[in-house]
């Protein structure tokens, strides 16, 4: 496989080289971001490994001007940087980046990373194989009905993933927060302890003149420890630290729960989906879905929910979550600025109805009735796969449901989706 690397860094571009080609893999060098374009139009690259900050053209440049190219195969981003910060690693992905790596980075980890990489491209080159054999012969019906059903399960399960990754940084930033305050309030508590023994040696020290001091003296002694513990309480507000205790560990326990409960929503919904069918409660699922996707959307809309008393469907719960995923990210990034979302569950005669609206961009009249065709999409290149609203449909008429779409440029969106209920 040819791997381009653009690092305008010597050491840097040394290891790089050194690592993959000790993978077998023919190695491409650019030192700036002109030349990593010039050698991908002459070569197309399966991969590209690029670092951000470069002469002539940075590396999110040189991501866009690939996305943009036309190639007809894939190829596969990776971005070095040494920026952390959740905006810099949002900018990487709407650049067209599939992966970054932080500098400096680690041998097995660019590794483990480029290995990824190879599944990704192998699962297009053989969807693309799939889709070039079928053209050019005449498949049996049913190898071509089971090859497709194989293609499909691998093209949702990369669409998950692909989502998860996008949301990664957020889901971080959800993390982080909940972990930043325990951390601070055991820090907080480390200095109270400290008071409290502060104040345990005063304790001990007039126990001990209690013992050993002749009862002539023993009131003297007694007015000068007590004055000294009293001034103590005083500098530390004894009455507030006894307040005070109990709430940061109450803190720290909603944040650990927090923690807890992101993380298992978001494995729930990672998981490759072979789960059996089961009897699936709707609002648990759009509150699990929401705390996945909670970073992406708070900044840019508020989410009013309106639950009813609904009976439970059947099916599968992630699909159905990965659903909700789907159209709520994309009405957060149809609203520009702030905006609102509406999730709405009710009962319709022995059905579920969920109605999602936003009052973002709205679409054009004459690409609603594309909406859920394969592969459109109204994002800029690098943007979007085109795979997201034909696997929201696909699932709900899997489900034995039904998907529609209502939409008006400069007024919102809305979907209505109706579920068979139990």
């Amino acid at each position: 496989m040819k791997i381009l690397i653009a690092e305008d860094d010597y050491v840097s571009r040394l290891l790089l080289k050194k690592s993959i080609s000790a993978m077998d893999h023919e190695v491409l060098e650019a030192v700036d971001g002109q030349q990593g374009l010039d050698l991908f139009q002459e070569n197309e690259p399966s991969m590209v490994i690029t670092d951000w900050m470069m002469p002539k053209i940075d590396g999110l440049e040189l991501c866009k001007k690939i996305r943009s190219s036309g190639k007809k195969t894939y190829t596969y981003i990776m971005l070095l940087t040494a920026k952390d910060k959740i905006s810099d690693l949002v900018e990487v992905f709407a650049a067209g980046a599939d992966d970054y790596i932080t500098k400096p980075f680690k041998p097995d980890e660019l590794k483990s990373r480029i290995k990824t990489g190879e599944r990704i491209l192998t699962l297009e080159h053989n969807h693309h194989k799939l889709q070039q054999e079928m053209t050019e012969k005449n498949f049996e019906l049913d190898k071509a009905l089971k090859d497709l059903k194989e293609t499909q399960s691998q093209i949702l399960q990369s669409e998950k993933m692909a989502s998860i990754g996008q949301l990664a940084a957020g889901v971080a930033h959800e993390i982080n927060n909940p972990i930043g305050f325990v951390g601070s309030n055991l820090s907080t508590l480390t200095d109270y302890l400290k008071d409290f023994n502060t104040l345990l040696g005063h304790y001990n020290l007039m126990k001990q003149n209690l013992k050993d001091t002749d009862l002539e003296k023993l009131p003297d002694n007694i007015k000068i420890i007590t004055e000294t513990i009293e001034k103590f309480e005083e500098e530390i507000d004894i009455d507030y630290l006894k307040d005070d205790i109990p709430e940061l560990l109450g803190d720290c326990a909603e944040g650990t729960e927090r923690v807890r409960k992101i993380v298992a929503d978001l494995k729930n919904f990672a998981h490759p989906g072979n789960d059996k069918i089961k009897l699936v409660n709707v609002n648990q699922g759009i509150e699990s879905t929401l705390n996945v996707v909670s970073n992406e959307i708070k900044y840019k809309a508020q989410v009013i929910k309106e639950f009813g008393e609904i009976p439970l469907v059947e099916g599968y719960p992630q699909q159905i979550n990965q659903v909700f995923m789907n159209i709520l990210v994309n009405a957060a990034q149809a609203i520009e600025e702030k905006g609102e979302i509406h999730i709405k569950t009710q009962q319709d005669n022995k059905d579920v109805k969920i109605t999602i609206s936003d009052n973002g961009s709205g679409i054009e009249e004459k690409n609603i009735a594309k909406i859920f065709d394969p592969f459109f999409t109204t994002k800029p290149v690098g943007k979007g796969t085109g795979l997201g609203m034909n696997i929201a449909y696909n699932i709900i008429k899997k489900h034995k449901g039904t998907i529609d779409i209502k939409s008006k440029v400069g007024s919102g969106t809305t979907f209505t989706i109706i579920l068979p209920g139990k």
